[in-house]
Protein backbone atom coordinates (compact mmCIF):
# COMPACT_ATOMS: atom_id res chain seq x y z
CA UNK A 1 0.00 0.00 0.00
CA UNK A 2 1.45 3.54 -0.76
CA UNK A 3 2.15 6.26 1.83
CA UNK A 4 -0.67 8.20 2.68
CA UNK A 5 1.29 11.18 3.40
CA UNK A 6 2.53 11.32 -0.02
CA UNK A 7 -0.10 10.28 -1.78
CA UNK A 8 -1.74 13.96 -0.08
CA UNK A 9 1.68 15.63 -0.94
CA UNK A 10 1.00 14.65 -4.65
CA UNK A 11 -2.68 16.02 -5.19
CA UNK A 12 -1.60 19.20 -3.53
CA UNK A 13 1.61 19.64 -5.67
CA UNK A 14 -0.97 18.74 -8.72
CA UNK A 15 -3.44 21.04 -7.79
CA UNK A 16 -1.50 23.80 -7.45
CA UNK A 17 0.04 22.57 -10.90
CA UNK A 18 -3.29 22.95 -12.62
CA UNK A 19 -4.03 26.47 -11.08
CA UNK A 20 -0.77 27.75 -12.14
CA UNK A 21 -1.64 26.55 -15.58
CA UNK A 22 -5.27 27.71 -15.77
CA UNK A 23 -3.20 30.94 -15.40
CA UNK A 24 -1.06 30.79 -18.38
CA UNK A 25 2.21 29.28 -17.04
CA UNK A 26 3.64 26.65 -18.00
CA UNK A 27 4.50 24.01 -15.04
CA UNK A 28 4.07 20.57 -14.21
CA UNK A 29 4.83 17.97 -11.36
CA UNK A 30 8.13 17.17 -11.34
CA UNK A 31 9.27 13.75 -10.58
CA UNK A 32 11.69 13.52 -7.32
CA UNK A 33 14.83 11.89 -8.57
CA UNK A 34 18.32 11.53 -7.58
CA UNK A 35 19.83 13.10 -4.74
CA UNK A 36 19.32 16.76 -5.35
CA UNK A 37 15.82 18.06 -4.74
CA UNK A 38 14.68 21.01 -7.56
CA UNK A 39 11.38 21.68 -6.18
CA UNK A 40 8.11 20.20 -6.42
CA UNK A 41 7.00 22.25 -10.08
CA UNK A 42 9.24 22.28 -13.00
CA UNK A 43 8.75 24.62 -15.97
CA UNK A 44 9.34 27.92 -14.67
CA UNK A 45 13.57 28.03 -14.84
CA UNK A 46 13.62 31.03 -12.53
CA UNK A 47 11.68 29.71 -9.62
CA UNK A 48 12.01 26.90 -6.98
CA UNK A 49 8.46 25.64 -5.49
CA UNK A 50 8.21 23.66 -2.42
CA UNK A 51 4.48 22.52 -1.93
CA UNK A 52 3.37 21.57 1.23
CA UNK A 53 -0.11 20.12 2.37
CA UNK A 54 0.54 19.79 6.39
CA UNK A 55 -1.41 19.97 9.17
CA UNK A 56 0.95 21.62 11.14
CA UNK A 57 2.74 24.84 9.36
CA UNK A 58 6.33 24.70 9.58
CA UNK A 59 7.34 28.48 7.76
CA UNK A 60 10.66 28.37 8.96
CA UNK A 61 11.32 25.01 7.75
CA UNK A 62 9.33 25.53 4.44
CA UNK A 63 11.09 28.60 3.53
CA UNK A 64 14.39 27.20 4.24
CA UNK A 65 13.49 23.88 1.76
CA UNK A 66 12.30 26.51 -0.52
CA UNK A 67 15.56 28.34 -0.69
CA UNK A 68 17.57 25.12 -1.12
CA UNK A 69 15.50 23.78 -3.91
CA UNK A 70 15.93 27.10 -5.57
CA UNK A 71 20.49 26.85 -5.17
CA UNK A 72 19.90 23.08 -6.16
CA UNK A 73 18.01 24.11 -9.26
CA UNK A 74 20.67 27.39 -9.79
CA UNK A 75 17.00 28.99 -9.76
CA UNK A 76 16.36 33.24 -8.33
CA UNK A 77 13.38 32.48 -6.60
CA UNK A 78 12.60 30.05 -4.11
CA UNK A 79 9.08 29.93 -2.50
CA UNK A 80 6.74 27.61 -0.40
CA UNK A 81 3.08 26.97 -1.33
CA UNK A 82 1.04 26.00 1.85
CA UNK A 83 -2.36 24.72 1.79
CA UNK A 84 -4.71 26.84 3.74
CA UNK A 85 -6.96 23.86 5.54
CA UNK A 86 -10.48 24.00 3.99
CA UNK A 87 -10.06 26.45 1.21
CA UNK A 88 -9.28 26.44 -2.67
CA UNK A 89 -6.07 26.24 -4.04
CA UNK A 90 -6.64 29.91 -4.69
CA UNK A 91 -6.53 30.47 -1.30
CA UNK A 92 -3.14 28.87 -0.15
CA UNK A 93 -0.06 30.62 0.92
CA UNK A 94 2.70 31.49 -0.67
CA UNK A 95 5.67 32.41 1.50
CA UNK A 96 9.18 33.58 1.09
CA UNK A 97 12.03 35.23 2.78
CA UNK A 98 12.51 38.86 2.58
CA UNK A 99 15.94 38.78 0.77
CA UNK A 100 13.53 36.72 -2.04
CA UNK A 101 10.74 39.34 -1.99
CA UNK A 102 13.41 42.13 -2.90
CA UNK A 103 15.15 40.56 -5.90
CA UNK A 104 11.43 39.89 -7.00
CA UNK A 105 10.49 43.91 -6.37
CA UNK A 106 13.96 44.67 -7.67
CA UNK A 107 12.82 42.67 -11.71
CA UNK A 108 9.10 44.08 -11.37
CA UNK A 109 10.05 47.72 -10.14
CA UNK A 110 13.30 48.11 -12.01
CA UNK A 111 11.22 47.26 -15.39
CA UNK A 112 8.23 49.37 -14.67
CA UNK A 113 10.84 52.24 -14.58
CA UNK A 114 12.93 51.71 -17.29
Amino acid sequence: MANPNKEKGTRWESAVAKFLQSKGFPVWRMAQTGAQDEGDLGGLPSWAFECRDRAKMDLSKNVRDANNRAQAKGALFGVTIMKKRNASVADAYVAMDLETFAKILERIEGKEHE
